[in-house]
Formats: structure tokens, C-alpha cells, sequence
């Protein structure tokens, strides 16, 4: 049905947003490959377009492009009028995946001051939290993600909600492990 009035929209009236909502539509329905070619275009006709360029990230990273993600993600923060929550946790898990665990909690904080974290948002601040070896904060936060496992279940970051809690009840009930901090991650499993 939205492809269908998509493609009744005039070339004449095919502005920013309709490039938008196309290019979330091929996103939505996990053509990956047709999304990237919408990206892509629309990123012709819209280079200053931080929306676009932050769904082109996350498509990236949804085929292992990780290193051309980052890039996108920080054109996006670069072109953005105001920062957008979902560009500065996207900066801080690519700043995680380099090992840059400083870095990805200042952009961590940054997407916090703008509102609360969305489920997204709390597992990048515990796996951040995890490689700091701060394990009282990361119980915290796996409560607070608890609160809602539901929704955590029923998501495409399910794997890394387990990797997160298996990694977190390791660190409580092994010792050695407390307050350790390590360089591990659960990103490897999530879309991005």
C-alpha cells in the first residue's frame, strides 16, 4: 500500500521527503539491496540530508560495511541542522567497534542530553559501561532493559541482548571477572 502511493507521487513532487519515505520503505521491508541504491540516490539529490545519511549508515553496517557506516554516521552528525539521538548512539557504537571507549561515551552522553535512551541506546551505554568494568551501573542498566525484555526479545538486537546478559551475569558471579574491563563487545551479532 505505501509503495503503491510512493510510486503515484510526480516526479515534479519528489522532494526530500518523498526520498525519505521511499528509502525507509526498501529499509522496512529488508530489501537491502534495492534500499541501497535509494540511499544512494537520494543522497545525490540530498547530500546535506543527515536522515537519509544515518539510514544509509545503518545500512551499511546491516552489511558488515563497518568502517563506510561510521563515515556515513558522521556525515550525518556534520550535516544535521541539531543533533539527532539515533546519529550520536550510532557514533558511539562505531566508536566501540574501534575501541574507543572514551570517545563513545561522549557521544553516548550526548545522545542522553538530547532524551532518554531508547532500548538501542541502553545497550550501547552497558556494553560501554561492561568494558569499563563498571559492573554495579551495568545491573542498573540491564534493569532497566529487563523492565522492558519483552520488547528486547521481540527485536533484531535480541542477540545482543543475550550476549549482554550472559556477559554481565558472568562478571557477577565469577570473581576474577569483577570489575574488569576488557575489550569485548556484544556488537558483532547486532545489525549495526
Amino acid at each position: 500500500m505505501a509503495k503503491k502511493q510512493l510510486d503515484q507521487v510526480d516526479e515534479s513532487y519528489q522532494g526530500r521527503d518523498y526520498w525519505r519515505l521511499l528509502s525507509l520503505y526498501w529499509l522496512s521491508v529488508e530489501d537491502y539491496s534495492e534500499a541501497l541504491l535509494v540511499h544512494e540516490k537520494a543522497l545525490q539529490k540530498f547530500p546535506y540530508d543527515d536522515f537519509v545519511w544515518n539510514n544509509y549508515g545503518v545500512l551499511l553496517g546491516l552489511k558488515k560495511r563497518w568502517d563506510e557506516a561510521c563515515v556515513a554516521f558522521e556525515k550525518a552528525d556534520s550535516k544535521g541542522l541539531a543533533a539527532r539521538q539515533s546519529v550520536q548512539i550510532n557514533l558511539s557504537r562505531c566508536a566501540l567497534r574501534q575501541k574507543q571507549v572514551s570517545l563513545a561515551g561522549i557521544y553516548l552522553k550526548q545522545a542522553k542530553e538530547i532524551a532518554d535512551l531508547p532500548l538501542i541506546g541502553l545497550m550501547t551505554e552497558l556494553n560501554l559501561v561492561l568494558i569499563q568494568g563498571n559492573n554495579d551501573k551495568a545491573r542498573l542498566i540491564f534493569n532497566n532493559i529487563q523492565a522492558d525484555k519483552q520488547n528486547a526479545r521481540g527485536t533484531v538486537h535480541f542477540d545482543e541482548y543475550n550476549c549482554l546478559s550472559r556477559h554481565l551475569i558472568a562478571r557477577e558471579t565469577d570473581p576474577t571477572l569483577s570489575s574488569f574491563a576488557s575489550d569485548f563487545t556484544c556488537l558483532n551479532g547486532s545489525r549495526y
